[in-house]
């Protein structure tokens, strides 16, 4: 088994360096149990794909979805996805405000409905429809959940950070 958790151990640090954050709830994850990080690891198999949205929509969704969450590191992880997928800084700042335009702020303003608020917002709902079809719906509302889940798990284990909007501008 000490094999096994090796390998698992040297995954999480792979993961760690193309995120650029430290995940230390999930080296606790890999440590207790290989069969608790592979329920873990599904997560991302639900989270993680975005084959329906541009790039910018997605990762509004998850800025979003980290920020209501409260969590600095998974904010700054998302900042970090976001980046390397193309997302302009400026961009992503105006996001973390709270700022963007056409289908991109109906994205925002769902995300934080339903996330931060837990509430609902048809006409933004309508609206994101019609700019990425149904199946974007769908892929937008797993992203802004997802990422807000995680920080669910790592506060539950005693791992989340709280955000500093400031710091996190900084960082995009």
């Amino acid at each position: 088994m000490t094999l096994i958790k090796n390998i698992a151990q040297y995954l999480v640090r792979r993961a760690e360096r193309r995120v650029g954050v430290q995940f230390d709830y999930v080296h606790a994850i890999a440590d207790t149990s290989i069969g608790l990080l592979s329920r873990y690891n599904r997560l991302f198999g639900f989270l993680d794909p975005r084959k329906h949205l541009p790039p910018h929509a997605y990762h509004a969704a998850r800025l979003r979805g980290a920020l209501a969450a409260d969590c600095g590191t998974c904010v700054e992880a998302e900042i970090n996805l976001a980046i390397s997928a193309g997302c302009e800084a400026p961009w992503i700042k105006g996001v973390l405000s709270g700022n963007g335009d056409g289908p991109i702020a109906d994205v925002i303003a769902l995300t934080d409905a339903v996330v931060r608020d837990r509430t609902d917002l048809p006409e933004a709902r309508d609206a994101i429809a019609r700019a990425y079809g149904q199946a974007g719906l769908i892929e937008l509302t797993f992203a802004m959940n997802g990422a807000a889940l995680l920080p669910g798990v790592k506060r539950a284990m005693g791992y989340a950070t709280a955000c500093d909007l400031s710091m996190m501008k900084k960082l995009a």
